[in-house]
């Protein structure tokens, strides 16, 4: 299991692993009961964790670094002391020092410390935090929503390799037609000598 793998999804609270794909939504299951449901794309926005980052006062932080953070900081700061909502931020001072203070609410700090605990509590740290590999030839990385649905059943597949080959067909271009006017033809032909025409005298 990765990061991509599980999803925050709005309107239902905790985190879900992603156990199946539909072109209409998700079948998900619940980290907390281990309920598996399904749930409807239409009603529902899906957030994977590996495209989650946390507002600093630089380029911000991802949030597989504010996990690993937390983690080396168990011993010493444990998530779990913090109860009101000023001990929550004095938790977060210490985890992420940089954290924009205007953009990241106590409700986001909240959230991130159930995250966590519930990632801990099911033994998935280690699983999740362990570097993976990146494979070779990409660049990039697609969107959540892009990853989560898979394009429809029956739809026309582009074959980019064919549209190329079609590209660099050359086509026949048509003969020039003639632009010469017939009648500057016409008239570029000598022309006929005039016949002269006699009349007859008349006798005296």
């Amino acid at each position: 299991m990765t990061l991509a793998d599980i999803v925050s999804i709005t309107g239902m609270g905790g985190l879900f692993e992603v156990t199946a794909r539909r072109n209409d939504g998700l079948i998900v299951t619940s980290l907390a009961d281990n309920k598996t449901t399904f749930v409807s794309g239409r009603n529902h926005l899906f957030t994977s964790l590996d495209n989650i980052t946390l507002y600093t006062t630089g380029d911000g932080v991802m949030l597989k670094d504010v996990l690993a953070e937390m983690q080396k900081q168990q011993a010493t700061n444990d998530p779990a002391a913090a109860k009101t909502d000023a001990d929550v931020k004095a938790y977060i001072e210490k985890v992420i020092p940089d954290y924009d203070r205007e953009k990241v609410y106590v409700s986001d700090m909240k959230k991130l410390l159930k995250w966590y605990q519930l990632l801990a509590g099911k033994n998935l740290l280690e699983e999740l935090l362990k570097e993976e590999e990146a494979p070779k030839g990409e660049e990039g990385a697609a969107t959540a929503d892009a990853e989560l649905f898979p394009a429809e059943e029956g739809a026309p597949k582009k074959k980019a390799a064919a549209k190329a080959k079609d590209d660099t067909k050359v086509k026949k271009e048509a003969k020039p037609k003639s632009t010469v006017d017939k009648s500057a033809k016409a008239a570029s032909k000598p022309a006929a000598p005039v016949k002269k025409i006699t009349t007859p005298r008349k006798a005296s």
